[in-house]
């Protein structure tokens, strides 16, 4: 065994909850002694400590259950004792006679012939000594030997029963006589001491975390390891946030605090024995030992790493008219004298005009209600009640520097309509504290936790469709760092598979699609629509109708949407009226430049010019950069199939060429300016000249692209008649008195639009104030990147509105 270091290892009670984790426990203790003298403390085994508290309960009306929950105990321990030793009789003898002692003890409490509370903290004490037993005994049947210490025999407290206050001075002294010159392995029982009289106290719930804080303190320990069912100190309770992340460094100060206000990972007096010394903390997860957990040392500088959310509860919420609410105070002083908990009276007052507020621990409330229904009764007071309600406490060293992140929690929780029933915070403590009912509590904390993790403002991406622009867009995303944004992709889907990760899937990487499931937009809009979901933008480059169709109930959650599709504002007029009175109503952002010429300010340009008083009178150019390529190759000799063909293999043109040559997409693009502008217009209103051959519209893919060099001669002459005369031939749309045509259009070779190239798009806005020259707009008009790069620039422009 190394001995240069002294360790001590803690494992609470999930780390004991069968064989096969106690042997994982076990195993963890053997491997440690190539590097350190071991000490262990456990706690009992998982469950044991409730049953135990349970078959304390209303004992004189129970005796006959006694011998049937003891015997389930022995049985549990017994088993399990015999499963994972070599048969060491001796202790096996000693285990089983454990349960004994527990059934004199039960019938001794309901006989209530000693001290109850110095019985009840006997009783409980099975647990971590049974649990002692068996895991010394583990290790020696491995090979290496070790021993079982009842920490009553040196751990010194005094007559607190439940919550026994330690005596430091004497206990220190007495772990290092006990356990230092040990020739085995110790393994000492958590969560007990013993007073004056050597009565068994207990250190209260967790307290077995206490127990290996003294024993390391007596034995100078170089690093103390907590075991237990988390990755470490999280950011919130797993309970309540199930998005909580484990926090990967702490300070002692950090950590006492926490706990103190109520985080369950370590018990609050843990560190205070060694919170001088120089002993490390390590906080590690049983169920996944890989995790490297939480390290909380002395000297580790904070700064803006404490960001933890902290739940408490249930408590009851009192008020009574100022008169009355000293002498009620006092009365509830005195009765909770005996009471533990810090928290379990909380008493504020405004003013002599105002009811007096009291905040009390549930459970301490229905031990007084008699009383205080009494007190109330006598003096003809009326009570206003109001319980299961939760504190949610914000932790952060940022409340130290100014008050924007107070005003930045203030915002979050009246954006999403959450109004407390009671706030507190002192400008000297490092964290603001609200109180809620049940439902309230878990969606602030929830909010709190996954959008208030520092000083980026976070928000979230789910981007249906990952074909060419969007496995594009998630490319460019990649190597995204905007100032004070924090992009977190929750999920993405195809066709196919949806793949969803709340705490975000890594953008730095490609998508791994291994843990995707097969797309279901019923749950996923369930997911989406979720009412912690909070600064939400849902990217739709899928083209889907039924995606498309999905918008209203996406609206009224709040969420916000960037397209690159066409097909939401080009449905029936009244759904485009009813996209734009939700979008109202709800304050959200719907974006979709790309809609109508990839990258170009179209859409932006349009709406800048209303909102400063212009009034659009003309829209005229062309918006498929598909088109211009085509036309340019015409003009250049290449046959009309064969542009074709080339178009499509460059990306230009969809799969299907006939979605471009119809006209559709056009048509689209022009509907939407039209709308957008305020116009009411059906799609059917619209004049668009078709390229398909009639004999080609309704046949299949494969057909249509063998049988397209038919009218290579006919394309031919078209061009040569335009180039003959000067003239050339681009697919343009014209919005004008109310009235979209789309078509061929002859015009001269050397005009803005006739000099064309490439896949440009030239769009020409008359207004008012542009009434004689119009004002242009021109760039490329097709391609995946282009078009990605579009909606990213829409992402950016919503997320900065969010900000």
């Amino acid at each position: 065994m190394n001995t240069s270091e002294t360790h001590v290892l803690k494992f609470g009670g999930t780390s004991l909850q069968n064989p096969n984790y106690i042997k994982q426990s076990t195993q963890i203790v053997m491997d440690r002694t190539q590097q350190a003298h071991p000490f262990v403390v456990v706690s009992a085994l998982e469950g044991v400590t409730d049953a135990l508290i349970e078959l304390t309960k209303d004992i004189g009306k129970k005796t006959d259950l006694i011998e049937t929950g003891v015997d389930n105990l022995r049985q549990k321990h017994l088993t399990i004792f015999d499963k994972l030793t070599d048969g060491q009789h001796k202790k096996r003898n000693r285990l089983d006679k454990l349960f004994d002692e527990l059934t004199q003890d039960l019938h001794k409490l309901s006989l209530d012939i000693e001290n109850k509370r110095a019985l009840k903290d006997r009783i409980l004490s099975i647990g971590e000594r049974a649990s002692a037993l068996i895991f010394a005994s583990v290790l020696s049947s491995n090979g290496l030997p070790a021993e079982s210490f009842e920490a009553h025999q040196f751990i010194k407290t005094d007559s607190t029963f439940g919550k026994a206050k330690v005596k430091q001075d004497t206990t220190r002294k007495l772990i290092r006589e006990y356990l230092q010159q040990s020739k085995f392995v110790p393994v000492v029982t958590g969560f007990i001491g013993s007073d004056s009289q050597n009565r068994i106290t207990t250190l209260g719930r967790s307290g077995s975390d206490y127990t290996a804080g003294l024993v390391a303190d007596a034995l100078n320990a170089d690093h103390l390891e907590i075991w237990t069912d988390v990755n470490g100190v999280l950011s919130a309770d797993p309970r309540w946030v199930p998005t909580a992340q484990s926090i990967k460094e702490l300070s002692f100060g950090d950590i006492t605090e926490l706990s103190a206000h109520g985080a369950k990972v370590i018990h609050p007096q843990t560190i205070r024995p060694i919170q001088d010394k120089g002993t490390t903390v390590l906080v590690k997860n049983s169920y996944n030992p890989s995790h490297p957990g939480t390290s909380i040392t002395s000297g580790f500088e904070s700064n803006g790493a404490l960001k933890t959310i902290t739940v408490t509860g249930p408590f009851v919420k009192l008020q009574v008219d100022e008169t009355h609410a000293f002498e009620l105070f006092s009365k509830l002083t005195e009765w909770s004298e005996q009471e533990t908990d810090s928290e379990a009276v909380g008493f504020k007052t405004s003013s002599e005009f105002e009811p007096a507020r009291f905040i009390l621990r549930q459970s301490f409330f229905e031990k007084v209600s008699n009383l205080l229904g009494q007190w109330a009764s006598s003096r003809d007071v009326v009570l206003d009640l109001q319980s299961n309600l939760f504190k949610v406490k914000k932790f952060s060293n940022h409340f130290s520097d100014d008050e924007s992140l107070s005003k930045r929690i203030w915002d979050l929780l009246v954006s999403n309509n959450l109004q407390p029933i009671n706030a507190e915070r002192n400008l000297d403590e490092r964290f603001i504290s609200f109180l809620f009912d049940r439902q309230d509590a878990q969606l602030a904390a929830r909010l709190l936790n996954d959008y208030l993790q520092g000083d980026q403002k976070v928000i979230d991406l789910f981007v249906a469709g990952t074909g060419a622009v969007g496995h594009t867009l998630l490319k460019q995303l990649k190597s995204l760092e905007p100032e004070g944004i924090t992009f977190r992709l929750i999920g993405a889907c195809n066709s196919r598979n949806a793949l969803w990760q709340e705490e975000g899937i890594a953008l730095k990487n490609d998508i791994d699609w291994s843990d995707s499931e097969p797309t279901n937009w019923e749950l996923l809009i369930d997911k989406l629509t979720a009412p912690h979901r909070n600064n939400l933008i849902f990217v739709d480059a899928t083209g889907s109708e039924e995606v498309a169709r999905l918008y209203p109930q996406l609206f009224e959650n709040g969420t916000h949407i960037v397209t690159p599709s066409k097909l939401a504002n080009t449905f029936e007029q009244a759904f485009f009226d009813d996209l734009q009175s939700l979008i109202k109503e709800n304050n959200t952002s719907f974006r979709y430049e790309t809609t109508a010429g990839a990258g170009l300010p179209v859409i932006s340009t349009l709406n800048e010019l209303q909102s400063a008083g212009d009034s659009i009178t003309e829209i005229s150019g062309v918006v498929s950069g598909t088109m211009t390529y085509l036309f340019n190759q015409l003009e250049q000799g290449v046959p009309f199939s064969e542009a074709i063909v080339d178009a499509r293999e460059k990306g230009y043109a969809e799969p299907d060429p006939r979605d471009d040559l119809s006209g559709e997409d056009v048509a689209r693009k022009f509907l939407t300016l039209a709308r957008t502008l305020g116009y009411k217009i059906e799609r059917e209103q619209i004049a668009v000249e078709s390229l398909i051959p009639e004999a080609l519209r309704d046949v299949d893919k494969d057909t249509f692209l063998d049988q397209l060099s038919n009218y290579d001669q006919t394309w031919e002459q078209r061009i040569s008649a335009a180039q003959n005369k000067g003239q050339t031939l681009r697919y343009t749309g014209r919005f004008k008195d109310g009235k979209v045509n789309i078509g061929i259009e002859v015009l001269p070779k050397d005009s803005p639009i006739g000099q064309l190239k490439g896949t440009d798009n030239l769009i020409q806005i008359f207004s008012d104030l542009y009434n004689q020259t119009p004002l242009v707009i021109q760039g490329p008009g097709a391609g995946k990147e282009v078009t990605a790069a579009g909606v990213l620039a829409d992402i950016l422009k919503t997320a900065r509105s969010l900000s």
